[in-house]
């Protein structure tokens, strides 16, 4: 896929972010959403995504990229990061089944391992696959710094009892319990750790080793992982941030959701037609007896074509 030219959409109230966002990223099997604070970053995402399921059917998988801070420990943040990369390298996702991924300027940027090295620090375990229990679980502990524990509860940790490997994978939500019939892997099933209940089945498992934080490991900025058709959706002004003129430079396809009716030097601007919700208000100071009919016709023009309708308000 070519890259367009960097967009701005202008005159987006932010409660039309979503739609925007729906609408601009509904062929794309990448989708970021950038914002100023993850939480910011999070509503935006938890909305596109159920607008997608919605509207066209599809099943986005929402994952949040962090950055250390006094808010969210080292070892937490890196562990997102794992998982965010392993679902880029194996989550096979299309229109169908996008991955939205929320971040902020610091998280879109971090140092990451560079994409090169990603692919040799990790394990994949498929179902049916021959696997010696043993090696496998001296390999987790002497290779990939995992703890032999009791129970495995906590990233990083894995327990091993008879024919089961149990196994909390950095870059996972949930660990994996790992069933044999004699050397043959015979299912893999994640299960809450509380509880110890099996979540379902699975057929692969990919587990990554932690971070080499030595400073002699190959590392990119974050954002050299995004396949080509990715979108960066931008709001809050982000692109002002200057921990954004790398990802400027680099070829992304990116898209500005700016509220005033000015672009930014160097965007090509579109300006997305909306209306004053108080023109639509019966007897209002702004009342326009054309206003509400012109709005229903143009929405039902629109359906007539067979495409689906918003009316976004705060």
């Amino acid at each position: 896929m070519s890259v367009q030219p960097r967009r701005a959409l202008t005159g987006v109230p932010a409660h039309a972010w979503a739609a925007c966002a729906c609408s601009e990223g509904a062929e794309r099997s990448v989708i970021i959403l950038l914002a100023s604070n993850l939480g910011a970053a999070e509503t935006l995402a938890e909305e596109t995504s159920q607008l997608l399921t919605l509207l066209n059917g599809a099943l986005p998988v929402a994952r949040t990229l962090t950055e250390s801070d006094a808010a969210v420990p080292a070892f937490e943040a890196d562990c997102d990061l794992l998982g965010v990369l392993s679902l880029l390298r194996h989550g096979g996702h299309d229109p169908k089944k996008p991955l939205l991924i929320a971040c902020t300027p610091g998280s879109i940027t971090r140092r990451s391992p560079a994409p090169e090295a990603s692919a040799q620090a990790e394990i994949v375990v498929r179902k049916g696959e021959k696997l010696a229990l043993r090696d496998f679980a001296k390999r987790l502990a002497e290779d990939f710094g995992y703890a032999h524990e009791a129970l495995c509860e906590q990233p990083g940790e894995f327990a091993l009892r008879g024919g089961i490997l149990d196994v909390y994978p950095l870059n996972a939500q949930m660990p994996v319990r790992i069933d044999l019939f004699g050397d043959t892997v015979e299912s893999l099933r994640p299960f809450d750790p509380a509880t110890q209940r099996s979540e379902g089945e699975v057929d692969g498992l990919v587990i990554c080793a932690p971070r080499d934080d030595s400073g002699t490991a190959p590392e990119a900025p974050f954002f050299r992982h995004l396949p080509a058709d990715t979108l960066i959706i931008s709001v809050d002004h982000c692109h002002e941030d200057v921990l954004c003129t790398e990802l400027h430079r680099a070829k992304v396809d990116e898209l500005i959701l700016e509220e005033t009716d000015d672009a930014p030097v160097g965007y090509e601007a579109l300006a997305l037609e909306s209306a004053p919700g108080e023109s639509l208000l019966i007897g209002g100071a702004t009342d326009s007896s054309e206003a509400r009919p012109a709005l229903l016709r143009a929405a039902a023009s629109l359906a007539k074509d067979g495409r689906p309708c918003l009316l976004a308000g705060d």
